[in-house]
């Protein structure tokens, strides 16, 4: 019953993915304020913000935070912060790839978060999304706009289950799906958004409030100030990129 439940929704879900698209324009990805609600979270928004003339899926499989390696990011190993954390750049690397036509290290990086939702004993509903979505990229039946709109629809669902988790979790979801999205920005020479001194200035709150190493969070509080700059250089963006590897290096 539960099986049959799943499959009418998602089967709904597709019928309404292209009345869902989202489009850039209008999108700001530093809304968060001290004072004000949290930052707006969307891998796949902002994606499709990144100006690049290069191929997206080509810059993640080169910047790629992850190398290849299942990286617990400086928290205890297979701890469900580590797994949280790390599903959530999976899942942004993942629509990167999807949109570059990469379709074999899109299906991986899924392959993946399948892995982690059975350690974790996640929803079996989640976990259908994934291989649903998996089955689909691996089939290659869809052009990449609808794949990577159905894969996006994975992000508020998951959200929903991590903040029932607990806030933690939910941010350490959020961050490692930022920083992927970081490395991406860099990589492309976007300097214009690379402008969160806000956002910036949330995750170093947060990840220090969480104990993460020091190193990581003098990392991100260097990416701020330059974030925080009149003028970002083409040199700048190169030292964000440096120091998105830097902080990969210090948590893996």
């Amino acid at each position: 019953m539960k099986r049959m439940k799943f499959i009418v929704i998602f089967s709904v879900l597709l019928l309404l993915v292209p009345a869902v698209i989202l489009s850039q324009d209008g999108f700001d990805p530093n809304t968060y304020k001290s004072d004000g609600p949290m930052p707006y979270f969307n891998s796949h928004a902002f994606q499709s913000g990144i100006r690049s003339t290069g191929n997206i899926g080509e810059l993640a499989k080169q910047y790629s935070p992850l190398q290849s390696r299942a990286s617990t990011y400086g928290f205890a190993a297979r701890s469900d912060e580590a797994r949280f954390f790390l599903i959530g750049a999976l899942y942004t690397e993942a629509l990167a790839y999807v949109t570059g036509g990469k379709w074999e290290l899109a299906a991986q990086r899924l392959e993946v978060v399948e892995g982690e939702f059975v350690k974790m004993g996640a929803p079996s509903s989640l976990y259908g999304f994934i291989t649903k979505a998996r089955n689909m990229i691996e089939n290659v039946k869809y052009p990449p706009e609808y794949l990577v709109t159905v894969l996006a629809l994975f992000q508020p669902f998951f959200e929903e289950y991590a903040k029932a988790q607990s806030e933690d979790k939910l941010t350490l979801f959020r961050a490692g799906a930022w920083l992927v999205n970081m490395s991406l920005t860099a990589a492309s020479g976007d300097r214009e958004l690379l402008r969160q001194p806000a956002t910036l200035s949330y995750f170093t709150s947060e990840l220090k409030r969480m104990d993460a190493p020091k190193g990581v969070v003098d990392a991100l509080e260097e990416i701020a100030a330059i974030s925080g700059k009149a003028d970002i250089t083409d040199k700048d963006t190169q030292k964000v990129l440096q120091l998105v590897t830097q902080i990969e290096q210090l948590l893996s």
